[in-house]
């Protein structure tokens, strides 16, 4: 009878030691290398402002703005453009405020912004977007500066120059403007421009 008492201490003790090595090994195993550590002066530091979906779901920290800094800042664009015109789109790129497990983080650091040609279906799904995504053609997209720095109390502006030079009339460009973290966040948003006019007869 004495043996029974023995016998669950001893399972008792094995499972915490089973559950402590088990603790130190995926602590061990997610712990960054020394190249990945970011000073902890930093709010962003650390692998525990990596959520899930992280880099996958778009940020939504881009903006546009036709007109000046009064104007409504949109997520989107469409507008109607003639062959042969500039328009000049204001973008704003800012540092947007997420939380981790109660923990207070930004989507920060240097950004790179580019340009591509979409579909209308829009998705904030990443591996979506990606897959049908192309290079600019026939229409002329410039952005500037193509690479920007955000942080916790530093937004970024930029200017994206269309130009309607290649283009024939009732062509409709979707043109996704793409903002890709150094830390590994994306974010994108979409301007949607029909070319109109009358077309040329000959007699």
């Amino acid at each position: 009878m004495r043996v029974i008492p023995f016998v669950l201490i001893f399972i008792i003790l094995s499972s915490g030691c089973l559950q402590a090595s088990s603790s130190l090994s995926e602590s061990t195993s997610s712990a960054p290398e020394s190249s990945e550590i970011i000073s902890s002066s930093q709010e962003t530091s650390g692998a525990s402002c990596i959520r899930p979906g992280y880099g996958e779901f778009n940020a939504k920290n881009l903006f546009f703005n036709l007109v000046d800094d009064h104007e409504r800042l949109k997520e989107s664009l469409a507008f109607l453009m003639p062959p042969n015109n500039t328009i000049t789109v204001k973008g704003l790129l800012v540092a947007k405020k997420y939380t981790v497990n109660q923990k207070v983080c930004y989507y920060e650091g240097n950004v790179e912004l580019k340009a591509f040609l979409g579909e209308s279906n829009f998705s904030n799904s990443w591996s979506f977007v990606q897959s049908r995504l192309r290079k600019v053609e026939n229409i002329s997209v410039e952005i500037s500066p193509k690479e920007t720095t955000i942080s916790k109390n530093k937004n970024a502006t930029f200017e994206i120059k269309i130009k309607t030079e290649n283009v024939r009339i009732g062509e409709t460009y979707y043109i996704y403007i793409v903002a890709l973290g150094e830390n590994g966040w994306k974010s994108w948003a979409r301007i949607e421009v029909k070319i109109w006019g009358l077309e040329k007869t000959s007699h």
